[in-house]
């Protein structure tokens, strides 16, 4: 079953640890980290502190699977302009300096307009309002994002922005997250990466769901990710009958 928050807008903690506070500090660690292990150990600490639905999404999101795009940029520097009492030519100015439409409308909210929410709503929560948004008409996104720029801090507001624009992107493989999600659950390396490369959708599947061992060991529908080729360091008479191996067309 899903937690408590998906549906209610009621706050991440009334359902799990960290909410956007916490994937915000994940992106910004995995953005700034230059060794591969400490951004494994950054991956592996976000899946054992947050709750099972912002999981879920995490890992959507880190694998491509992004909410669509339901407000135009122009539409977003229109609204931070006005907020902050700032002539949209420059605005603009601003844009072309720092170069990315999510960290100037970050930068530029000050923050003592900002009213932090008492409590850490979920990157779910968040999320699942995008989607909300499709069938919204102009006026209640803007009054929703605006209220949701002075609620969150600078760092939560740039992720924020890039899952609003549909331009979530990080500079992590997936193979690397498979090895962190090895560490916190009981399942091996391929067995996960077979789960997470099928057609599931976050919007509806748990995290029981899309990867317990009962999950994994039952689904036999999903396909196995690709991988690539390599040169052959032996002959190929030593690698057995070829009836004992599986073939995939490159």
């Amino acid at each position: 079953m899903h937690n408590s928050d998906t549906n209610t807008g009621l706050p991440a903690t009334a359902a799990g640890k960290g909410g956007i506070r916490l994937f915000a500090d994940l992106v910004y660690e995995l953005g700034t980290y230059t060794k591969t292990n400490d951004k494994l150990d950054a991956l592996v600490n976000y899946f054992v502190n947050a709750n099972a639905r912002d999981k879920v999404w995490m890992i959507a999101l880190f694998s491509g699977r992004r909410p669509r795009r339901t407000i135009s940029g122009s539409k977003l520097q229109e609204w931070c302009a006005e907020l902050i009492g700032l002539p949209l030519w420059l605005f603009e100015e601003s844009y072309h300096t720092v170069g990315d439409l999510s960290e100037t409308i970050a930068l530029l909210i000050p923050d003592e307009m900002t009213v932090p929410h008492q409590e850490q709503r979920s990157l779910s929560w968040y999320i699942e309002k995008f989607l909300e948004l499709e069938k919204s008409d102009d006026v209640f996104k803007k009054e929703f994002i605006i209220k949701s720029w002075l609620e969150l801090d600078s760092k939560e507001r740039f992720v924020f922005n890039k899952l609003l624009s549909s331009t979530f992107r990080v500079g992590v493989s997936q193979s690397m997250m498979v090895k962190a999600l090895a560490r916190t659950v009981q399942l091996e390396t391929n067995i996960i990466a077979h789960r997470i490369s099928g057609n599931w959708d976050p919007s509806s599947t748990t995290f029981e769901e899309l990867l317990s061992e009962e999950a994994a060991l039952t689904d036999k529908s999903k396909p196995y990710p690709f991988y690539l080729a390599y040169a052959l360091e032996q002959e190929p008479d030593l690698l057995g009958a070829p009836e004992e191996w599986q073939a995939e067309w490159k």
